[in-house]
Protein backbone atom coordinates (compact mmCIF):
# COMPACT_ATOMS: atom_id res chain seq x y z
CA UNK A 1 0.00 0.00 0.00
CA UNK A 2 1.41 3.41 -0.95
CA UNK A 3 1.42 5.84 1.94
CA UNK A 4 -0.25 9.12 1.07
CA UNK A 5 2.05 12.11 1.24
CA UNK A 6 1.28 14.63 3.96
CA UNK A 7 1.79 17.51 1.56
CA UNK A 8 0.99 17.98 -2.08
CA UNK A 9 4.02 18.13 -4.41
CA UNK A 10 2.73 20.96 -6.58
CA UNK A 11 4.37 24.35 -6.16
CA UNK A 12 1.66 27.01 -6.27
CA UNK A 13 3.47 29.93 -4.64
CA UNK A 14 6.83 31.62 -4.16
CA UNK A 15 8.42 29.11 -1.80
CA UNK A 16 9.60 25.63 -2.68
CA UNK A 17 6.92 23.03 -2.00
CA UNK A 18 6.75 22.14 1.69
CA UNK A 19 8.30 25.37 3.01
CA UNK A 20 6.28 28.07 4.74
CA UNK A 21 6.37 30.75 7.41
CA UNK A 22 6.73 27.98 9.98
CA UNK A 23 9.79 26.50 8.25
CA UNK A 24 9.72 23.03 6.69
CA UNK A 25 6.03 22.34 7.29
CA UNK A 26 6.26 18.53 7.68
CA UNK A 27 8.88 19.04 10.41
CA UNK A 28 6.71 21.64 12.11
CA UNK A 29 3.91 19.05 12.26
CA UNK A 30 6.02 16.06 13.29
CA UNK A 31 9.57 15.76 14.65
CA UNK A 32 9.99 12.48 12.71
CA UNK A 33 9.05 13.91 9.30
CA UNK A 34 11.35 13.33 6.33
CA UNK A 35 13.63 16.26 5.38
CA UNK A 36 13.29 18.17 2.10
CA UNK A 37 14.13 15.95 -0.86
CA UNK A 38 16.77 18.19 -2.44
CA UNK A 39 19.34 16.35 -4.62
CA UNK A 40 22.81 16.16 -3.07
CA UNK A 41 24.18 17.35 -6.40
CA UNK A 42 22.46 20.69 -5.77
CA UNK A 43 25.05 21.21 -3.10
CA UNK A 44 24.37 24.66 -1.63
CA UNK A 45 20.61 24.21 -1.54
CA UNK A 46 21.00 20.73 -0.04
CA UNK A 47 23.16 21.87 2.87
CA UNK A 48 21.18 25.05 3.43
CA UNK A 49 18.05 22.95 3.85
CA UNK A 50 19.92 21.17 6.67
CA UNK A 51 20.72 24.53 8.23
CA UNK A 52 17.05 25.54 8.05
CA UNK A 53 16.02 22.32 9.77
CA UNK A 54 18.63 23.04 12.44
CA UNK A 55 17.21 26.56 12.88
CA UNK A 56 13.83 25.02 13.67
CA UNK A 57 15.39 23.35 16.73
CA UNK A 58 15.60 26.81 18.33
CA UNK A 59 11.91 27.64 17.84
CA UNK A 60 10.65 29.64 20.81
CA UNK A 61 14.05 29.35 22.52
CA UNK A 62 16.15 32.19 21.14
CA UNK A 63 13.66 35.09 21.25
CA UNK A 64 14.16 38.03 20.92
CA UNK A 65 17.08 36.83 18.79
CA UNK A 66 16.12 35.08 15.55
CA UNK A 67 16.24 31.28 15.45
CA UNK A 68 19.29 30.78 13.22
CA UNK A 69 20.74 27.47 12.06
CA UNK A 70 24.35 26.78 11.03
CA UNK A 71 26.02 23.72 9.52
CA UNK A 72 29.79 23.31 9.12
CA UNK A 73 30.71 21.07 6.18
CA UNK A 74 34.02 19.81 4.79
CA UNK A 75 33.55 18.03 1.49
CA UNK A 76 30.55 15.79 2.08
CA UNK A 77 31.12 15.50 5.82
CA UNK A 78 29.20 17.42 8.48
CA UNK A 79 31.64 18.68 11.10
CA UNK A 80 28.98 20.19 13.34
CA UNK A 81 25.57 21.82 13.31
CA UNK A 82 23.92 24.13 15.80
CA UNK A 83 21.13 26.64 16.34
CA UNK A 84 20.90 29.89 18.30
CA UNK A 85 20.80 29.29 22.03
CA UNK A 86 18.74 31.03 24.68
CA UNK A 87 18.91 34.85 24.64
CA UNK A 88 22.30 36.05 25.86
CA UNK A 89 24.07 32.78 25.02
CA UNK A 90 25.82 31.55 21.85
CA UNK A 91 24.65 32.34 18.35
CA UNK A 92 24.37 29.47 15.86
CA UNK A 93 27.72 30.04 14.12
CA UNK A 94 29.66 30.33 17.38
CA UNK A 95 27.94 27.23 18.75
CA UNK A 96 28.77 25.25 15.60
CA UNK A 97 32.43 26.34 15.74
CA UNK A 98 32.64 25.39 19.41
CA UNK A 99 31.07 21.97 18.73
CA UNK A 100 33.49 21.28 15.86
CA UNK A 101 36.47 22.26 18.00
CA UNK A 102 35.26 20.09 20.88
CA UNK A 103 35.04 17.13 18.46
CA UNK A 104 38.62 17.73 17.34
CA UNK A 105 37.80 18.98 13.83
CA UNK A 106 39.90 21.54 11.98
CA UNK A 107 37.49 23.89 10.21
CA UNK A 108 40.10 25.59 8.02
CA UNK A 109 38.91 25.55 4.39
CA UNK A 110 35.53 24.20 5.57
CA UNK A 111 32.21 25.79 4.59
CA UNK A 112 29.60 27.30 6.89
CA UNK A 113 25.95 27.27 5.84
CA UNK A 114 23.98 29.77 7.92
CA UNK A 115 20.35 30.83 7.58
CA UNK A 116 20.95 34.51 8.46
CA UNK A 117 23.87 36.82 7.77
CA UNK A 118 26.49 36.44 10.55
CA UNK A 119 26.44 39.38 12.95
CA UNK A 120 29.25 41.88 12.56
CA UNK A 121 29.22 43.51 15.99
CA UNK A 122 27.75 46.76 17.34
CA UNK A 123 27.14 45.96 20.98
CA UNK A 124 25.53 42.53 21.04
CA UNK A 125 25.70 40.21 24.03
CA UNK A 126 28.05 37.88 22.12
CA UNK A 127 31.26 38.46 20.17
CA UNK A 128 30.60 39.03 16.44
CA UNK A 129 30.05 35.75 14.60
CA UNK A 130 31.73 37.14 11.47
CA UNK A 131 34.92 37.68 13.50
CA UNK A 132 34.75 34.14 14.88
CA UNK A 133 34.34 32.68 11.39
CA UNK A 134 37.27 34.68 10.07
CA UNK A 135 39.48 33.68 12.99
CA UNK A 136 38.62 30.01 12.42
CA UNK A 137 40.07 30.09 8.91
CA UNK A 138 36.76 29.09 7.33
CA UNK A 139 37.03 29.03 3.54
CA UNK A 140 33.48 29.81 2.41
CA UNK A 141 30.26 31.08 3.98
CA UNK A 142 26.87 30.44 2.37
CA UNK A 143 24.16 32.80 3.63
CA UNK A 144 20.43 32.43 3.11
CA UNK A 145 18.87 35.67 4.46
CA UNK A 146 20.41 39.11 4.81
CA UNK A 147 20.28 40.96 8.14
CA UNK A 148 18.01 44.01 7.65
CA UNK A 149 19.12 45.77 10.85
CA UNK A 150 19.52 49.50 10.18
CA UNK A 151 22.99 49.62 11.78
CA UNK A 152 24.27 46.04 11.58
CA UNK A 153 22.85 44.88 8.25
CA UNK A 154 25.61 44.03 5.77
CA UNK A 155 28.40 44.51 8.31
CA UNK A 156 29.05 40.79 8.77
CA UNK A 157 29.15 40.15 5.04
CA UNK A 158 31.53 43.06 4.49
CA UNK A 159 33.87 41.76 7.18
CA UNK A 160 33.93 38.31 5.59
CA UNK A 161 34.61 39.70 2.12
CA UNK A 162 37.35 41.99 3.43
CA UNK A 163 38.98 38.90 4.94
CA UNK A 164 38.80 37.17 1.52
CA UNK A 165 36.19 34.66 2.67
CA UNK A 166 34.06 33.53 -0.29
CA UNK A 167 30.33 34.34 0.00
CA UNK A 168 27.40 32.62 -1.69
CA UNK A 169 23.58 32.54 -1.36
CA UNK A 170 21.08 29.67 -1.18
CA UNK A 171 17.36 29.18 -0.31
CA UNK A 172 16.94 32.90 0.34
CA UNK A 173 13.15 32.93 -0.10
CA UNK A 174 12.67 30.00 2.28
CA UNK A 175 14.98 31.51 4.91
CA UNK A 176 13.24 34.89 4.63
CA UNK A 177 9.97 33.11 5.36
CA UNK A 178 11.40 31.35 8.41
CA UNK A 179 12.99 34.57 9.72
CA UNK A 180 9.99 36.73 8.79
CA UNK A 181 9.15 37.84 12.39
CA UNK A 182 12.69 39.14 12.87
CA UNK A 183 13.02 40.66 9.40
CA UNK A 184 9.63 42.36 9.44
CA UNK A 185 10.11 43.69 12.96
CA UNK A 186 13.36 45.34 11.89
CA UNK A 187 11.49 47.07 9.06
CA UNK A 188 8.35 47.96 11.01
CA UNK A 189 9.99 48.75 14.38
CA UNK A 190 6.87 47.68 16.25
CA UNK A 191 5.15 44.33 16.80
CA UNK A 192 4.20 42.53 13.61
CA UNK A 193 0.68 41.11 13.51
CA UNK A 194 -0.10 37.75 11.91
CA UNK A 195 -3.65 36.51 11.33
CA UNK A 196 -4.52 32.84 11.64
CA UNK A 197 -7.89 31.27 11.03
CA UNK A 198 -9.57 28.11 9.81
CA UNK A 199 -12.60 28.35 7.55
CA UNK A 200 -14.93 26.14 5.58
CA UNK A 201 -15.27 26.16 1.81
CA UNK A 202 -18.21 28.55 2.19
CA UNK A 203 -16.12 30.96 4.24
CA UNK A 204 -17.28 30.38 7.83
CA UNK A 205 -14.91 30.56 10.82
CA UNK A 206 -17.56 29.27 13.23
CA UNK A 207 -21.17 28.20 13.22
CA UNK A 208 -24.00 30.58 14.02
CA UNK A 209 -23.74 29.52 17.68
CA UNK A 210 -20.13 30.84 17.75
CA UNK A 211 -18.55 27.40 18.00
CA UNK A 212 -15.33 26.97 16.00
CA UNK A 213 -13.82 23.80 17.50
CA UNK A 214 -12.79 22.16 15.30
CA UNK A 215 -12.94 23.29 11.69
CA UNK A 216 -9.42 22.17 10.74
CA UNK A 217 -7.96 18.71 11.26
CA UNK A 218 -5.49 17.57 13.95
CA UNK A 219 -2.38 17.96 11.79
CA UNK A 220 -3.33 21.52 10.92
CA UNK A 221 -3.83 22.20 14.63
CA UNK A 222 -0.39 20.75 15.35
CA UNK A 223 1.09 23.23 12.88
CA UNK A 224 -0.87 26.04 14.56
CA UNK A 225 0.58 25.08 17.93
CA UNK A 226 4.07 25.12 16.43
CA UNK A 227 3.36 28.68 15.28
CA UNK A 228 2.15 29.57 18.76
CA UNK A 229 5.63 29.03 20.16
CA UNK A 230 7.31 30.60 17.12
CA UNK A 231 5.50 33.91 17.72
CA UNK A 232 5.82 35.85 20.98
CA UNK A 233 2.13 36.21 21.81
CA UNK A 234 -1.32 35.04 20.80
CA UNK A 235 -4.32 37.38 20.78
CA UNK A 236 -8.02 36.53 20.67
CA UNK A 237 -11.27 38.43 21.16
CA UNK A 238 -13.47 37.96 24.18
CA UNK A 239 -16.14 36.07 22.19
CA UNK A 240 -13.58 33.38 21.37
CA UNK A 241 -12.64 33.13 25.06
CA UNK A 242 -16.23 32.83 26.28
CA UNK A 243 -17.52 30.42 23.60
CA UNK A 244 -14.49 28.21 22.88
CA UNK A 245 -12.88 28.24 26.33
CA UNK A 246 -9.41 28.09 24.74
CA UNK A 247 -6.17 27.29 26.57
CA UNK A 248 -4.00 29.13 24.02
CA UNK A 249 -0.97 26.93 24.63
CA UNK A 250 1.47 25.09 22.36
CA UNK A 251 0.56 21.71 23.90
CA UNK A 252 0.15 19.87 20.56
CA UNK A 253 3.28 21.32 18.94
CA UNK A 254 5.95 19.00 17.63
CA UNK A 255 9.08 18.84 19.74
CA UNK A 256 11.12 20.72 20.79
CA UNK A 257 8.69 22.48 23.11
CA UNK A 258 10.45 25.64 24.27
CA UNK A 259 7.61 27.91 25.39
CA UNK A 260 3.96 28.78 25.49
CA UNK A 261 3.01 32.20 24.12
CA UNK A 262 1.97 35.27 26.03
CA UNK A 263 -1.84 35.52 25.96
CA UNK A 264 -3.67 38.71 24.96
CA UNK A 265 -7.43 39.14 25.35
CA UNK A 266 -9.13 41.95 23.45
CA UNK A 267 -12.14 42.78 25.62
CA UNK A 268 -13.21 46.46 25.42
CA UNK A 269 -16.32 45.97 27.58
CA UNK A 270 -14.64 43.96 30.36
CA UNK A 271 -16.74 40.85 29.80
CA UNK A 272 -13.96 38.61 31.08
CA UNK A 273 -15.08 39.53 34.60
CA UNK A 274 -18.30 37.55 33.96
CA UNK A 275 -16.53 34.39 32.73
CA UNK A 276 -17.10 31.05 34.43
CA UNK A 277 -14.41 29.39 36.51
CA UNK A 278 -13.94 26.78 33.75
CA UNK A 279 -13.27 29.49 31.16
CA UNK A 280 -10.80 31.24 33.46
CA UNK A 281 -9.01 28.05 34.47
CA UNK A 282 -8.44 27.19 30.81
CA UNK A 283 -7.32 30.71 29.99
CA UNK A 284 -4.78 30.89 32.80
CA UNK A 285 -3.37 27.41 32.16
CA UNK A 286 0.44 27.42 31.77
CA UNK A 287 0.73 30.99 33.05
CA UNK A 288 2.77 32.04 36.09
CA UNK A 289 4.17 35.15 37.72
CA UNK A 290 7.54 34.44 36.08
CA UNK A 291 6.30 32.91 32.83
CA UNK A 292 3.64 33.65 30.21
CA UNK A 293 1.01 36.12 31.36
CA UNK A 294 -2.48 37.13 30.29
CA UNK A 295 -2.66 40.70 28.96
CA UNK A 296 -6.24 41.98 29.32
CA UNK A 297 -7.00 44.80 26.88
CA UNK A 298 -10.09 46.43 28.32
CA UNK A 299 -11.75 49.71 29.17
CA UNK A 300 -11.57 48.51 32.77
CA UNK A 301 -7.78 48.69 32.54
CA UNK A 302 -7.60 51.82 34.68
CA UNK A 303 -10.01 50.49 37.32
CA UNK A 304 -9.59 48.16 40.27
CA UNK A 305 -9.36 44.47 39.39
CA UNK A 306 -12.81 42.80 39.48
CA UNK A 307 -13.30 40.40 42.40
CA UNK A 308 -13.73 37.41 40.06
CA UNK A 309 -10.21 37.94 38.73
CA UNK A 310 -8.44 38.81 41.97
CA UNK A 311 -7.05 35.28 42.37
CA UNK A 312 -5.18 35.73 39.07
CA UNK A 313 -3.62 39.07 40.02
CA UNK A 314 0.00 37.90 39.67
CA UNK A 315 -0.69 36.45 36.20
CA UNK A 316 -2.90 39.21 34.75
CA UNK A 317 -1.73 42.50 33.23
CA UNK A 318 -4.36 45.16 32.59
CA UNK A 319 -3.78 47.15 29.40
CA UNK A 320 -6.30 49.93 28.78
CA UNK A 321 -7.83 49.93 25.32
CA UNK A 322 -7.13 53.08 23.36
CA UNK A 323 -9.01 55.31 20.99
CA UNK A 324 -11.14 53.35 18.56
CA UNK A 325 -9.14 52.12 15.63
CA UNK A 326 -5.75 53.16 17.03
CA UNK A 327 -4.24 49.69 16.87
CA UNK A 328 -0.67 50.93 16.63
CA UNK A 329 -1.02 52.55 20.05
CA UNK A 330 -2.49 49.38 21.56
CA UNK A 331 0.23 47.12 20.17
CA UNK A 332 2.91 49.55 21.35
CA UNK A 333 1.37 49.55 24.84
CA UNK A 334 1.51 45.76 24.87
CA UNK A 335 5.14 45.83 23.79
CA UNK A 336 5.97 48.38 26.51
CA UNK A 337 4.37 46.18 29.17
CA UNK A 338 6.32 43.19 27.86
CA UNK A 339 9.55 45.20 27.87
CA UNK A 340 9.04 46.21 31.51
CA UNK A 341 8.64 42.60 32.62
CA UNK A 342 11.11 40.72 30.44
CA UNK A 343 13.67 43.29 29.35
CA UNK A 344 13.07 43.02 25.60
CA UNK A 345 10.42 43.98 23.09
CA UNK A 346 7.35 42.06 21.97
CA UNK A 347 8.14 41.38 18.31
CA UNK A 348 5.22 39.31 17.01
CA UNK A 349 1.54 38.71 17.82
CA UNK A 350 -0.52 35.86 16.34
CA UNK A 351 -4.22 36.75 16.02
CA UNK A 352 -6.35 33.60 16.26
CA UNK A 353 -9.81 35.06 16.19
CA UNK A 354 -12.58 35.50 16.14
CA UNK A 355 -13.90 36.76 12.88
CA UNK A 356 -14.82 40.19 14.27
CA UNK A 357 -11.34 40.93 15.62
CA UNK A 358 -9.68 39.65 12.46
CA UNK A 359 -12.01 41.75 10.30
CA UNK A 360 -11.27 44.92 12.29
CA UNK A 361 -7.53 44.35 11.95
CA UNK A 362 -7.77 43.48 8.27
CA UNK A 363 -9.79 46.62 7.52
CA UNK A 364 -7.19 48.70 9.37
CA UNK A 365 -4.40 47.13 7.27
CA UNK A 366 -2.80 45.68 10.41
CA UNK A 367 -2.24 42.10 9.28
CA UNK A 368 1.37 41.68 8.15
CA UNK A 369 0.88 38.02 7.24
CA UNK A 370 -1.81 35.34 7.38
CA UNK A 371 -2.02 31.58 7.96
CA UNK A 372 -5.35 30.39 6.52
CA UNK A 373 -6.60 26.81 6.74
CA UNK A 374 -9.43 26.01 4.33
CA UNK A 375 -11.36 22.88 5.25
CA UNK A 376 -13.01 20.85 2.51
CA UNK A 377 -16.41 21.14 4.16
CA UNK A 378 -19.55 23.29 4.03
CA UNK A 379 -21.17 24.76 7.13
CA UNK A 380 -23.82 27.25 6.08
CA UNK A 381 -25.15 30.05 8.25
CA UNK A 382 -25.01 33.82 8.12
CA UNK A 383 -22.44 34.84 10.77
CA UNK A 384 -18.73 34.55 11.58
CA UNK A 385 -17.20 35.36 8.24
CA UNK A 386 -14.02 37.34 7.52
CA UNK A 387 -14.76 40.82 6.18
CA UNK A 388 -18.22 41.15 7.73
CA UNK A 389 -18.97 42.92 11.01
CA UNK A 390 -22.15 41.91 12.82
CA UNK A 391 -22.50 45.41 14.27
CA UNK A 392 -21.38 48.26 12.10
CA UNK A 393 -20.96 49.12 8.47
CA UNK A 394 -19.91 46.56 5.89
CA UNK A 395 -18.68 48.61 2.95
CA UNK A 396 -17.43 47.04 -0.24
CA UNK A 397 -14.75 48.15 -2.66
CA UNK A 398 -14.60 48.13 -6.40
CA UNK A 399 -13.09 44.81 -7.48
CA UNK A 400 -9.99 46.48 -8.93
CA UNK A 401 -9.39 48.45 -5.69
CA UNK A 402 -9.08 45.39 -3.49
CA UNK A 403 -6.07 44.84 -1.24
CA UNK A 404 -4.05 41.84 -2.40
CA UNK A 405 -1.54 39.96 -0.27
CA UNK A 406 1.47 38.20 -1.70
CA UNK A 407 0.85 34.44 -1.97
CA UNK A 408 3.87 32.96 -0.23
CA UNK A 409 3.13 29.26 0.36
CA UNK A 410 0.45 26.63 -0.12
CA UNK A 411 0.24 23.07 1.16
CA UNK A 412 -2.28 20.29 1.47
CA UNK A 413 -2.51 18.92 5.02
CA UNK A 414 -4.90 15.97 4.92
CA UNK A 415 -8.32 17.48 4.11
CA UNK A 416 -7.18 21.06 4.73
CA UNK A 417 -5.45 23.46 2.35
CA UNK A 418 -2.99 25.82 4.02
CA UNK A 419 -2.55 29.23 2.41
CA UNK A 420 0.12 31.60 3.73
CA UNK A 421 0.17 35.22 2.60
CA UNK A 422 2.32 38.26 3.37
CA UNK A 423 1.57 41.97 3.09
CA UNK A 424 3.04 43.54 -0.03
CA UNK A 425 4.75 46.21 2.05
CA UNK A 426 7.48 43.65 2.69
CA UNK A 427 9.75 43.08 -0.32
CA UNK A 428 11.84 40.15 0.95
CA UNK A 429 10.53 38.09 -1.98
CA UNK A 430 11.32 39.41 -5.42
Amino acid sequence: MVKRSLLSDTRLAILESGFGLGGWIPRAISATALPPQIPVADRDRYWMSKALLEAMEAVGLSSPNPSVGAVLVHGDKVLSQASTQVYGSFHAEAMALLSAKSAGFDVKTAECYVTLEPCGGLGGKQAPCADALIASGIGRVIIAAEDPHQKAGGLGTRKLRDASVAIARALTNEANAWHFPFLAYQQKQKPIVIGKWAQTLDGHLADDHDKSQWISGPRSRAYTHWLRQKYDAIMVGINTVLHDQPRLTARDSAWPRARDPQKIIFDPKARLATASSEVLNNLFEATSSGGPLVYWCTEAGTMALPASLEVYRDRLVLVPTVREGNWDELFQSLSNEHQKRYGFELQSILIEGGSQLLTLLMRADQLDACHIFVRAGVLGGTRNRIGRLERGENPTRDLMERDDYRLLATAQIDDDVLIETVSRKYDFWK
